[in-house]
């Protein structure tokens, strides 16, 4: 009897200590999610200053970069009206124009609206995922858009996201209710079912009627036409797709591909709507192949091995637009400790920059849960841990990226001196990456031999024609949109002065300002 009555007492003290194990349990979790919710940062207010209809701005005295022509013109003065450039002043003249409002430029520089050609909007830059992270991802979303104009980067071309939501986002922006760069989006990517990259699934249709698509699926041509109207009716701007038919991740497991003839539907009724093909491919076969079936534009570039002269050959044949995006293949090129590709040159400057990156640039994009996400990649991979145990099946192999930074992956230098139409973007969005973090690209694409000119062109005129905008993006011009950043040093004497942003305008309205940038009549504070 007095066993039962003590094996009772134990069931009791057992459930009660279970009840207060999970009372505490849940308090943990509910403080932590209110402290990662109260460490959020404040959002950004969504412009500075816009002038009002009809009134004419001009900026003054500064030096402003000529892409076309190559060189920075000195003291002229910009006029803009309505967010439309009006005409680029000579310096004889700038005391002949008059202008409701003027900005004294003395000493500073002009350049055209950065465009970062490749980035993922949606994503958050970092590849291990916990609570902590998903709780700061809503806000990450919008901060992603935030840093863009505060660092020059005016638009942007997102190469996939959830469609839906960011046309909603891309209209707040336009809008101003919310701070960020003009959006240029694919929409939905196309891709086979279970090809790259994996991860990316077709979401039931309950959820794409309320909030767009992440991808569609492509089994035949009948269904690659369907897909690209899809796309277009999702807001698709240009069709996305991806060449490579083997996974990112450790095992490297053998993918499938869209077919020729689905891909050749694909680009007949893009370009029957107006709209480019652009594809994914980061191995030689995917590059050969995108060349012979006639795909627009080309994001990255091979890893896994040298273009032979013959392949950059029919790659100039035709007009295609080719973005590295360097950013995201330094980002993934983590040598562990003890890998003798540390003793390469670039390898161990990469590794330099990545600490750099992530100590001191991290903090000024993403928020403190991304942050320490990007802290224990690292230290996984650096400790060679990351490609053991059951979880390695999810996680990125480093090692041809590592490869390629080693042999200075020459098929950059190949496609550009070739004469290919090269872009800035970084893939922002992926692991220590952020939208607004072009000019780390651009310091990177200086590292692989492109001069400080052909950079500043690849983040403005040519990523003007790969967006089909012209007439409207890319330079300092008559007739183009106001989309204009101010500098405090010339960035044509040092590619990093890129980084020293004093004013930002989005088609005339200005965006963002750093510290004191006063008109000549009066500080726009008091406007």
């Amino acid at each position: 009897m007095a066993s039962e009555r003590e094996h009772a007492l134990l069931k009791t003290r057992l459930a009660q200590g279970a009840a207060l194990a999970g009372i505490a349990g849940a308090g943990y979790l509910a403080a932590k999610v209110h402290s990662v919710l109260a460490g959020l940062t404040e959002p950004k207010d969504p412009f500075d200053w816009k002038p009002e209809r009809g009134a004419t701005v001009l900026l003054k005295g500064a030096g402003v970069l000529d892409v076309k022509r190559g060189q920075m013109l000195k003291e002229r003065g910009v006029l803009f009206r309505d967010g439309q450039i009006l005409s680029v002043i000579a310096t004889r003249d700038l005391g002949k124009v008059d202008a409701d409002h003027v900005f004294d430029c003395a000493n500073k520089f002009i350049i055209p609206g950065l465009i970062n050609c490749h980035v993922h909007s949606m994503m958050p830059g970092a590849a291990l995922i916990d609570l902590p992270l998903l709780l700061s991802v809503k806000r990450q979303t919008v901060r992603n858009m935030e840093e863009c104009p505060i660092h020059g980067v005016t638009t942007v071309r997102d190469a996939s996201g959830i469609a839906g939501l960011l046309n909603d986002i891309a209209e707040m922006i336009e809008g101003l209710e919310i701070l960020g760069p003009r959006v240029v989006s694919c929409g939905p990517s196309l891709k086979p079912r279970g090809g790259y990259p994996e991860f990316n699934r077709k979401v039931p249709g309950f959820v794409s009627n309320k909030y767009g698509d992440t991808c569609l699926y492509v089994d035949d041509p009948e269904s690659a036409r369907e897909a690209v109207r899809c796309a277009v009716g999702q807001g698709a701007r240009f069709i996305k797709l991806f060449f490579d038919d083997r996974s990112l991740f450790y095992g490297h497991k053998k993918l499938p591909v869209i077919g020729d003839e689905a891909v050749s539907a694909i680009i007949d009724e893009a370009h029957r709507l107006g709209r480019r093909v652009s594809v994914h491919q980061s191995q030689l076969e995917g590059f050969r192949r995108a060349v012979r079936l006639g795909v627009d534009d080309f994001e990255h570039v091979p890893v896994d091995g040298v273009l032979k002269a013959s392949d950059v050959k029919a790659f100039m044949k035709d007009e295609h637009c080719l973005t590295p995006t360097v950013s995201v293949g330094m980002a993934l090129g983590i040598a562990p400790v003890g890998d003798p590709a540390r003793d390469d040159p670039l390898v161990a400057a990469m590794q330099v920059e990545r600490e750099y990156i992530l100590h001191e640039l991290a903090p000024v994009f993403a928020e403190a849960a991304i942050n320490r996400a990007n802290e224990k990649m690292l230290a996984m991979y650096a400790d060679g841990k990351a490609g053991t145990g059951r979880g390695a099946k999810g996680m990125f192999d480093p090692g041809l990226y590592v490869e390629s930074f080693a042999s200075k992956n020459p098929n950059i230098h190949l496609l550009h001196e070739a004469g290919a139409t090269m872009c800035c973007g970084n893939d922002g969005g992926t692991p220590m990456n952020w939208p607004g973090m072009l000019a780390e690209e651009m310091k990177l694409l200086e590292w692989f031999d492109l001069s400080r000119m052909d950079i500043l062109r690849s983040a403005t005129m040519n990523a003007a024609k790969l967006l089909d905008m012209e007439s409207e993006l890319g330079s300092v011009e008559a007739g183009k949109l106001a989309d204009l950043v101010v500098l405090s040093a010339d960035p044509t004497k040092d590619i990093r002065n890129v980084e020293r942003v004093e004013a930002v305008f989005r088609s005339g309205v200005l965006l963002h300002k750093a510290g004191v940038f006063p008109e000549e009549s009066g500080d726009l504070a008091s406007e």
